[in-house]
């Protein structure tokens, strides 16, 4: 018989505390568990089968009315607490609760609020009660707790998660690890090509001259021209290498008229026809990111399904642009799976704390949601802040090492378009670094 813990908690906000208890003991840690109301107050008890136990600070729910909600400005974390959990000084940041930690040979108690960070960062409550947004409509990177706390360079709940395999192992139960580290290389496809018609190449080639002020990127440019080469038609190049890595390329389409009238041309189905036989994958490059447009997102996947001859379940919003829950509530409604948008441009990282698959919860119906977040962890554009190509490869290694770590899924974003432009001539290599590094 598999062995099981059991939870305690009070039931104020139970929703809430579930969610985050699936996430955490079911998605990351594969362990079964029970869960009981009671009536204590200010602590979550975590009992093992040998009947030692964890009790964990209760600070967020607890202090607040379950008649009132918590998406509300004023229960925004105030400060970053750092606990010491062993001998050596190791360290665990918290967004709720103190700095008090003792252990005993049976027992523990952390001051750290562990589910109350956990829900904070899953959930994104946080951008729902934003009262601004960037020029795209967005939640503004500065404004995230994860940016300003610097939680956003670790998979938080990953590592609350591994305290308690830990924990539990010092305590006598094993708790194998359910996730081994894997890739995910996608690009979205905002242009399929860059020279829908002559002018579009009289237009980079004189872009070369008076932009960029560059005669070899003119000399570039107007060699592909002759061997009728368009610069975003990578496609072929994008799955060679994913295929040699022993990968798969997810290909995000975005519906616009360029898009629609270059899939209608023998090279656009012929890119779509090469994506397909060689079992890559293909998903929604989604414009819209509102409920009151679940019309128009069915429209758009309802046209690449048409066009692409399958049933569509991955999204990525352009721009990243999501508003929480509003955005994946109308994904979810259009019968989208999955999502891959919850990344913050200029932030290499972890925005929802996470480094795998996960559930999504809407804060403002309380509930578990169907649609799960395959969470960014790189995108190319934030690569354009390194200082050269060394700096670009340290943060790539370094964040690979980090979803090693902790048996996530690097998932990579870099565009069709980001291999011909002046801004990334010195990134040349980096994405076939990425690819090739085990």
């Amino acid at each position: 018989m598999k062995e099981k813990i059991t939870i305690y908690t009070e039931s104020k906000f139970l929703p809430e505390k579930q969610y985050t208890f699936h996430v955490i003991f079911h998605e990351i840690l594969g362990i079964d568990y029970e869960l009981f109301d009671t009536s204590v107050s200010q602590v979550y008890k975590i009992v093992f089968p040998m009947g030692n136990f964890i009790e964990i600070k209760d600070d967020f729910f607890c202090n607040i009315p379950e008649s009132i909600s918590y998406c509300d400005r004023r229960f925004l974390p105030q400060r970053l607490i750092q606990l010491k959990t062993d001998e050596e000084g190791e360290t665990m940041p918290f967004l709720y609760g103190n700095n008090v930690f003792t252990k005993h040979q049976n027992s523990l108690y952390c001051g750290g609020d562990l589910f109350g960070t956990a829900f904070f960062m899953l959930s994104r409550w946080e951008e729902y009660v934003a009262e601004s947004y960037d020029r795209w409509g967005r939640f503004p990177e500065e404004d995230s707790c994860a940016v300003k706390f610097g939680l956003i360079k670790q998979p938080i709940v990953h590592v609350y998660a591994e305290f308690i395999r830990r924990i539990a192992a010092e305590y006598g139960l094993e708790i194998p690890v359910l996730h081994s580290y894997k890739k995910t290389l996608t690009h979205d496809v905002d242009y399929l090509l860059k020279w829908f018609k002559t002018s579009d190449f009289v237009k980079s080639c004189l872009g070369d001259l008076f932009r960029r002020f560059s005669l070899k990127s003119l000399k570039n440019t107007i060699e592909l021209h002759k061997r009728n080469q368009d610069p975003y038609d990578v496609y072929d190049m994008l799955m060679s290498l994913s295929e040699q890595a022993g990968e798969k390329s997810t290909f995000y389409f975005l519906n616009t008229k360029m898009n629609a009238w270059c899939l209608s041309t023998d090279r656009g189905k012929q890119i779509v026809s090469n994506i397909l036989a060689r079992k890559h994958e293909v998903g929604i490059h989604n414009n819209y990111f509102l409920e009151k447009d679940t019309d128009k997102i069915a429209t758009d996947i309802q046209f690449y399904e048409a066009t692409l001859g399958q049933k569509l379940t991955r999204n990525r919003q352009h721009y990243l642009k999501v508003r929480m829950p509003q955005t994946m509530r109308a994904l979810e409604q259009n019968n989208i799976l999955q999502d891959s948008s919850l990344y913050f441009s200029h932030h290499i990282g972890f925005r929802t704390g996470m480094c795998i698959e996960h559930s999504l919860f809407d804060c403002e119906k309380r509930c578990q949601m169907k649609i799960k977040e395959l969470p960014l962890t790189l995108m190319d554009v934030t690569l354009q802040h390194a200082r050269n190509y060394d700096e670009a490869i340290a943060w790539v290694d370094s964040l690979i090492k980090m979803v090693k770590k902790y048996h996530g899924n690097f998932v990579c974003l870099w565009h069709n378009s980001s291999f011909n432009a002046k801004e990334w001539n010195y990134l040349d290599g980096v994405y076939e670094h990425i690819v090739k590094t085990k």
